[in-house]
């Protein structure tokens, strides 16, 4: 008879499973890439907002720039070019007039020119904006806020530096009318007179407004314009200096600055030619 052989009993299967000591590392690498990818993620989110922050400052510089030069340009333009300027830009008409503000307090600049067209608009309606009322202006001539001016009539434009709809400091301009908000997020506005001394038509020096007597006013020739933008909002530290000056004049005479608000900030100088009184 052949013996029986038994195969051993199996033994249980074990458990299939983790240890603690591998959940808890396996825990804290998971944290870990969390930490990262949140820290990519919040980067990102600061870079992108800062980038499109300074792009809105950017749009801002562009339009006050453009806006500023083309009313600028027109200072004294009259509708009928043999009348007599003295005639047409005297007393609360003066062609070209500015305040200069006390300290580091911001400029204000007022510009006057005549519009173009058949001189059949009504100037009460026409600037009331409420809507304009210029039929007769053919659109050469517009004041800061784009109401079209018709011949005869006069364009008033005084920018000027106030708090504006965002409790930040802003561009505003008022055609006699209505005073608003042009450009925000403009921190100041300094204004030099380029002044001609010797009738060549060249300014031969550029002075604070208080420094050209109101009777030398119509000497000068250009308008230099120092603005200082600023973004939206606040950055970064690492983005924004905290330590930067910015001399509105080139003469040390308005410094501005240092702020520690973290908003990145834009000096930019305009010079402007008067039309009307240069080659």
């Amino acid at each position: 008879m052949k013996p029986i052989h038994r195969s051993a009993p199996r033994k249980r299967a074990q458990s299939l499973g983790v240890t603690l000591v591998e959940l808890l590392i396996a825990v804290t690498i998971g944290l870990l890439l969390t930490v990262v990818i949140a820290q990519l993620f919040l980067g990102s989110r600061q870079t992108f907002a800062t980038t499109d922050d300074v792009s809105r400052m950017q749009d801002n510089i562009r339009y006050a720039q453009q806006l500023l030069i083309r009313t600028i340009h027109l200072t004294g333009y009259k509708s009928q070019a043999n009348s007599v300027t003295a005639n047409v830009f005297s007393g609360a008409n003066i062609a070209l007039g500015a305040t200069n503000g006390a300290g580091t307090a911001p400029d204000e600049i007022t510009v006057r020119y005549q519009g173009s067209g058949n001189r059949t608009s009504d100037l009460a309606n026409c600037k009331s904006n409420n809507p304009p009322n210029c039929t007769g202006a053919d659109g050469f001539a517009v004041d800061c806020l784009g109401v079209k001016i018709d011949a005869g009539m006069m364009a008033e434009n005084r920018f000027n530096i106030a708090v504006g709809a965002n409790g930040r400091n802003a561009l505003f301009c008022h055609n006699g009318v209505n005073n608003v908000e042009v450009v925000p997020n403009v921190q100041s506005m300094q204004i030099l007179y380029g002044e001609d001394v010797n009738a060549d038509l060249v300014a031969d020096r550029y002075v604070s407004p208080d420094v050209t007597p109101p009777g030398n006013v119509n000497n000068v020739v250009s308008v230099r314009i120092s603005l200082l933008f600023e973004t939206p909002t606040a950055t970064s530290k690492a983005v924004a200096d905290t330590t930067q000056t910015y001399d509105m004049l080139g003469d040390g005479s308005v410094v501005l600055g240092p702020y520690n608000d973290r908003r990145i900030r834009r000096l930019v100088t305009t010079t402007v030619n008067l039309r009307n009184r240069t080659p």
